[in-house]
C-alpha cells in the first residue's frame, strides 16, 4: 500500500467511523515530517511545533469535507500558516540548520561525507526560492511528486521537470566548481 493510499484510508475510518486510534496513526506518520519541513522553511523549533499543531488543527476541520489528497492538504495548510507567520514576524523564508536531522538517522561521523553535504547545501542555497522549496520537498520531506502537485497547485509533470532541472543545476555548478 503506498503511502498516499495508507493516509487516506486512515482518514476515511476517522471520518466515516470516528476511528481516533487511525487519525492518531495518522498524525504520528506525518508529524515529524512536517515539522522537519517547517523547520528547512525557518521556522524556529517552537514555532514549528505551534505551526504543526495548528495545522492539524485546521486539517481536522477540513478533511472529513474533502478528503481527497489529505498528505497535500495538511501540507498546504501548514506552508499558508507559516506564511502568514513569516509576513508577521519578517523572518527569514528558508535557512539552513545543523540541527535539523531526521531523528532516524545518529549524527554524520565521516568528514568527507559532512563536506558533502555542506556543499549540497551550498548549492542549494544557490537556487531560487520555489526550487530550494520543491527539492526540500522531495527529498528532505519525502513527498511524492504528485503530493507536491497537489501541494503546489500544478501539474504532476511541470514539478518533475522543475525538479529534474534543479538537480541538473546543482550538479552543473557543481562539476564547474570541481574543475
Amino acid at each position: 500500500m503506498t503511502r498516499n493510499a495508507e493516509a487516506g484510508e486512515l482518514l476515511k475510518r476517522f471520518c466515516d467511523e470516528g476511528d481516533q486510534a487511525a487519525f492518531n496513526r495518522f498524525y504520528r506518520q506525518q508529524s515529524g515530517r512536517l515539522w522537519r519541513f517547517l523547520r528547512i522553511r525557518g521556522c524556529t523549533e517552537e514555532a514549528a511545533y505551534d505551526l504543526v499543531a495548528e495545522a492539524f488543527s485546521r486539517f481536522i476541520g477540513a478533511v472529513c469535507r474533502d478528503p481527497a489528497a489529505p498528505v497535500a492538504l495538511l501540507y498546504r495548510v501548514a506552508i499558508n500558516l507559516h506564511i502568514d507567520e513569516y509576513r508577521r514576524d519578517r523572518a527569514s523564508p528558508v535557512f539552513f540548520d545543523n540541527t535539523v536531522q531526521d531523528s532516524a538517522t545518529a549524527p554524520i561521523a565521516d568528514e568527507a561525507l559532512r563536506d558533502q553535504l555542506q556543499l549540497v547545501r551550498h548549492y542549494l542555497g544557490d537556487l531560487p526560492q520555489d526550487e530550494q522549496k520543491l527539492l526540500l520537498m522531495r527529498y528532505w520531506s519525502g513527498l511524492t511528486h504528485r503530493e507536491i502537485a497537489a501541494i503546489l497547485e500544478m501539474p504532476e509533470g511541470t514539478v518533475r521537470r522543475q525538479a529534474a532541472a534543479a538537480i541538473n543545476k546543482i550538479r552543473s555548478q557543481w562539476q564547474n566548481d570541481e574543475t
